[in-house]
């Protein structure tokens, strides 16, 4: 373990990286069974990911939620030095602070890999929500998808990979809207509030990325049952 640029630990530099952010929502209607679910899952998480010896050296998690405001639960960190989180649900969605935050610390991680000549994977940024903006600034919402969109742009496969998976009460339109730029919207939908498939899912994705090649499009597996990938014109209630 090295300390590096920011004063952020890396794992084995030499070896290619894998940035992963999870943007999760923790406003005030998550509350209860779905952010039960959430802290229980995102701690499994890490461990799934961790057993895989590959993984352990190549992939690294920041942690963001958005309520009222958008802040880093942890920094990026090898997935094995992930703490345990305790999220509580509360307050309005500022969603728009919380994409603009992520976008922030992929590119302060991507300056952090070139600084010591680390090879890099085109980072991850996971949101899960249940709503849609709510309490902030119309105009911050809209930025932070002109942001995404510019960001996803760049150079011939773009600069990042953005996937939002709704559950019930998640505003679908939004979501389509706002990753309309894609060529396929990274738009998922969850069926229940078992969050630890789609973390499972997750897991063995970053596996599969992390033993790939830089610049390869990985093949990652199947969603679980209980996730699928969202339709604009159905609806996760009439699952």
């Amino acid at each position: 373990m090295e300390q590096a640029a920011f004063d952020t630990p890396i794992a084995a530099p030499g070896e290619p990286h894998l940035a992963c952010v999870l943007l999760l929502d923790t406003s005030a209607s998550m509350a209860g069974e779905a952010i039960e679910s959430l802290n229980q899952s995102i701690n499994d998480f890490k461990a799934q990911t961790s057993m895989d010896a590959m993984a352990m050296k190549r992939v690294d998690v920041c942690i963001i939620e958005f309520n009222d405001i958008a802040r880093v639960v942890q920094e990026f960190s090898p997935i094995s030095h992930i703490r345990p989180v305790r999220l509580v649900a509360d307050g309005s969605t500022a969603m728009g602070a919380g994409i603009n935050l992520a976008l922030d610390k992929v590119k302060e991680r991507n300056r952090l890999y070139a600084s010591l000549g680390t090879p890099c994977f085109k980072p991850w940024i996971f949101m899960i929500t249940d709503g849609e903006p709510y309490g902030e600034d119309e105009v911050v919402f809209k930025n932070a998808c002109k942001r995404l969109k510019d960001e996803e742009g760049k150079g011939k496969y773009g600069k990042l990979k953005f996937f939002a998976l709704g559950v019930e009460g998640y505003n679908k339109d939004v979501l389509f809207k706002m990753l309309g730029h894609q060529k396929e919207p990274r738009v998922m939908e969850l069926r229940d509030l078992n969050f630890s498939t789609i973390f499972d899912w997750m897991a063995q994705s970053m596996v599969a990325i992390s033993v790939s090649r830089v610049g390869d499009e990985a093949k990652l597996p199947q969603l679980p049952e209980n996730a699928r990938k969202a339709d604009p014109k159905r609806d996760v209630s009439d699952w």
